[in-house]
């Protein structure tokens, strides 16, 4: 982690900076008619998520490539409704997710503190937050986004994604529906996972700092997505999407991406 280069003071937790973006026509090949290529963009305080993607060791200019590239643009422009998720071409490093207004405000509010925990606690397992920017195309409506980091982006196969509340009402999904691209809940997960002492107590010392953090800010709806690599010898995972409790992975392996916004429930069995 590359410390940020420049201190913030109170101004830039609530600094703006709007610009256009124009694409040229002639340079974008197989346009439909109609297609808009010039949009309005406004960043919300720009240097503290300039400060936020260098601790990433992320540039600004290819952060801004594969954010503000057309038809990354011309997607969000379309889709209008909040809480959709665009996944950046090429790279898929970064995951966009309309929001409301009003949720755009909360962020902001937030961001003091949020920036905070992120310099104090770098292994953190809350979401990577890159921007918050509002686009909108000439003639067309404004889009609230937030720009977050892809947190299951792997080298390896993820197997299984599971969405962990720490409950047990109503976390369970359908086996009639399952898929590739199910993601499953607490009571899917049927299995241990086996930690020497020391990881075993970074993580959970971890997942109580962010915790903590989150009930300051007064957010009682999250979860942890876990994603499952498993490495078996002459083992399938079964079809019916169910994962058997022999399956097991050794000491520090590096099975794990893990998104939160999170928390571990008292009741799940992940560390022996």
């Amino acid at each position: 982690m590359e410390l940020p280069k420049r201190d913030l003071s109170v101004l830039d937790f609530s600094s703006t900076n709007s610009t256009w973006i124009r694409y040229p026509k002639n340079g974008l090949q197989r346009l439909p008619p109609g297609t808009v290529t010039d949009f309005e963009w406004k960043d919300y305080c720009p240097l503290v998520f300039r400060n936020l993607q260098q601790l990433d060791n992320i540039s600004y200019a290819e952060y801004m490539v594969s954010v503000c590239g057309h038809e990354t643009l011309r997607q969000l422009s379309s889709l209008g409704k909040s809480g959709r998720l665009v996944f950046t071409p090429n790279d898929h490093r970064f995951v966009i997710k309309t929001i409301r207004k009003s949720e755009l405000k909360v962020l902001l509010e937030m961001l003091p503190n949020y920036y905070d925990h992120v310099l104090t606690y770098p292994n953190t397992l809350l979401n990577k937050f890159y921007g918050i920017h509002v686009v909108r195309p000439e003639g067309g409506y404004k889009v609230h986004f937030v720009v977050m980091g892809n947190i299951l982006q792997s080298d390896l196969y993820i197997h299984r994604c599971f969405d962990l509340k720490g409950s047990s009402q109503g976390r369970s999904v359908s086996k009639v529906v399952v898929d590739e691209t199910t993601t499953f809940k607490d009571l899917d997960l049927e299995l241990y996972f086996l930690f020497n002492p020391l990881t075993r107590h970074r993580i959970l010392t971890q997942v109580k700092h962010d915790c903590e953090f989150l009930e300051a800010a007064g957010i009682m709806d999250y979860s942890l997505l876990l994603g499952l690599h498993i490495e078996a010898s002459n083992r399938e995972i079964p079809d019916d999407g169910t994962i058997d409790s022999r399956f097991s992975l050794p000491p520090d392996s590096s099975w794990t991406q893990v998104d939160a916004e999170s928390s571990l429930g008292d009741n799940q069995h992940y560390y022996e």
